[in-house]
């Protein structure tokens, strides 16, 4: 269930139709007009975000740590322009922010794995997290505490967050990473917890449980080999040459064999926590880089389409007397709830400012009206015609 109303429309273009209140007690003529004229609201917006997908992938092109281009366009290092551009794009694909204390709360807290992370912040010269789609999953772990029982419990997850960061020319960046280029990365199915595991330095933390298993093993060796060693003293005592040899060397050469195998247990019980994280991760990665621009680009484009469609047609359909914004929201959000059982926030004000825009609609004294479909359609091919 879902923990916030969220914006998101998870809709087809189909089922869209589905979500328009009285749709099917239109006429054959009705329907095939607004049909038609949804297919242009469609191309219209096609056509613009091609020109934005231009526009953007020449900012981000010089920052794309996955270039393979040999002769660029000149560099332009700055990376602002790209953050604003990602930011207005996300809005539009309703993902939102993440605050900062939702990061320290998921630093501070265990990961849904069980691991604890710590995270150098002080690598980043810029950081933004964005989630969309809040919700609760039921997930399964054994614990020794339950005898390796298996049980269930609730996961608090974003079903896709992005991550968009730059780092700094820092002495501890990793040496596969670069300060010159704006990262961006994207991920389905993340625990609200887990968020800082997929920051680049982040490291393990091992449970004191773990750090037992090492240095308890490690000390009792130690002990007892020097027991047997000052036994052996005892035996061969006669042998004075023997003995001296025996106590300036073997002691100290057993505390080194166990304290280095006390540190190949911490290294292997580390890459254990590691590579725990990295196949859960493998297959909730989606996207990377320019990959993450074009996928934001195909769904901001779908969102706008879904809500101007809804938005246009509850105004056609109830306006002829004017219609108010919140009474658009109000019935668009009721329809989709019946059918797709979602509580969605419409943001019915932001589908009417777009259509507006196209002259679809228009405003008078805060109540909207709508443009004929005939006369609305007409307008949208002379846009698309200007192309």
């Amino acid at each position: 269930m879902p923990n916030r109303r969220e914006h998101f429309i998870p809709i087809g273009r189909e089922k869209l139709l589905e979500c328009l209140p009285e749709f099917e007690n239109c006429s054959e003529k009705e329907t095939t007009d607004l049909r038609n004229f949804f297919e242009l609201i469609s191309s219209t917006l096609h056509k613009q975000y091609h020109a934005w997908q231009i526009k953007v992938q020449k900012l981000y092109q010089p920052l794309d740590p996955d270039s393979v281009l040999i002769l660029k366009d000149p560099e332009n290092k700055e990376s602002s322009e790209v953050f604003a551009e990602l930011k207005d794009l996300l809005a539009n694909a309703n993902y939102r922010k993440l605050p900062v204390d939702e990061l320290e709360t998921a630093v501070d807290n265990a990961t849904a794995l069980g691991l604890r992370m710590k995270v150098d912040f002080s690598l980043f010269e810029e950081l933004h997290v964005y989630g969309r789609g809040d919700e609760t999953q039921i997930w399964t772990k054994r614990s020794w505490k339950k005898f390796f029982k298996e049980e269930k419990f609730n996961v608090e997850v974003y079903q896709r967050l992005i991550i968009a960061f730059r780092l700094k020319n820092h002495e501890d960046l990793p040496k596969e990473q670069s300060s010159s280029y704006v990262y961006l990365k994207n991920f389905k199915s993340i625990p609200h917890s887990d968020l800082h595991t997929l920051l680049p330095g982040t490291q393990v933390k091992m449970s004191l449980l773990d750090r037992g298993k090492i240095i308890i093993p490690a000390l009792s060796g130690i002990v007892l080999s020097i027991v047997k060693i000052v036994r052996l003293m005892v035996a061969v005592a006669i042998f004075a040459s023997l003995a001296t040899f025996i106590k300036f060397w073997v002691i100290p050469a057993g505390i080194i064999y166990y304290i280095f195998r006390g540190f190949i247990s911490y290294k292997k019980t580390k890459d254990k926590y590691q590579l725990n994280l990295t196949r859960n991760l493998y297959f909730q990665n989606l996207d990377n880089n320019s990959g993450v621009l074009l996928r934001l680009l195909h769904e901001a484009e779908f969102q706008d389409y879904r809500e101007m469609v809804i938005a246009y047609y509850v105004v056609w359909k109830f306006g002829d007397s004017g219609i108010r914004a919140d009474q658009v929201h109000e019935i668009a959000e009721k329809k989709l709830k019946e059918v797709i059982e979602l509580d969605i926030n419409f943001e019915a004000e932001d589908a009417l400012a777009k259509l507006e825009k196209l002259e679809v609609i228009t405003n008078t004294e805060d109540k909207w009206f709508p443009v004929k479909t005939e006369e609305a359609s007409s307008k949208l091919n002379q846009i698309l015609e200007l192309g």
